[in-house]
């Protein structure tokens, strides 16, 4: 169970803003949903656009990331920069490096 996730800022001039908030994302995700969710952000060769990938061993890790007070944080400070909801697609790994 894994999400792909586009994010597209109102400005690129807020990248910098965006990359900092996805890895404070990623530092309190692992402190409070540790082993619940992987989640990888990406940057692209837009400045304006990046990807998020979240992976999931089940509902369970689903919910505690949705309802985790770093998802929470993160949302209050991307909300302000983002052009509009990110676009989430569900994928399926068919394979991976990944034990």
């Amino acid at each position: 169970m894994s999400l792909l996730v586009r994010y597209t800022l109102k400005s690129a001039d807020d990248h910098d803003a965006q990359a900092d908030a996805m890895k404070t994302l990623i530092a309190e995700l692992k402190t409070e949903c540790a082993g619940a969710v992987t989640y990888s952000a990406f940057a692209t060769s837009d400045a304006s656009a990046f990807v998020g990938v979240l992976e999931f061993d089940d509902d369970t890790g689903k919910h505690a990331f949705l309802e985790s007070k770093a998802f929470e944080g993160y949302r209050a400070r991307v909300t302000p920069i983002l052009a509009g909801p990110p676009e989430t697609t569900d994928i399926s790994a068919i394979a991976t490096t990944r034990a």
